[in-house]
């Protein structure tokens, strides 16, 4: 995979993300346990990123929701919904973050195994 074309988006969220913090994501056949796992699935996928942009973002009770639109592995539209859940403490230890369409999130899943599937497991991705 050639390097990313526009700077890591490392959203400031990922600070607040307990040790034991699990993500749910449509890029991964299954959920994700572990900070730095978490952090290394966001800053791949956001070096990915193009172009992104925030459309909408509320917070309520123990989460935060946010919705986006970028452009991704050149020029692919996606669109993505993140949604956190604090704890009591008001630390992340839920993320869940879902693209569309489905195409977009196929091509994000494989390019993710291609990336990370040695480090963290083949089997969390698309084939």
């Amino acid at each position: 995979m050639s390097p990313p074309s526009a700077p890591v988006l490392s959203p400031p969220w990922l600070h607040k993300l307990t040790p034991d913090a699990i993500l749910i994501s449509s890029v991964l056949n299954r959920s994700l346990q572990g900070r730095e796992a978490i952090i290394k699935v966001v800053q791949t996928v956001g070096g990915m990123y193009e172009k992104h942009s925030v459309v909408f973002r509320a917070a309520f009770a123990d989460r935060e929701l946010l919705e986006y639109d970028a452009l991704v592995m050149g020029g692919v539209a996606i669109r993505g919904v993140v949604t956190l859940t604090m704890n009591a403490e008001g630390d992340i230890s839920g993320v869940g973050i879902h693209h569309g369409p489905l195409s977009a999130v196929y091509k994000l899943s494989a390019a993710l195994k291609e990336c990370l599937g040695n480090e963290l497991g083949a089997e969390y991705f698309q084939p």
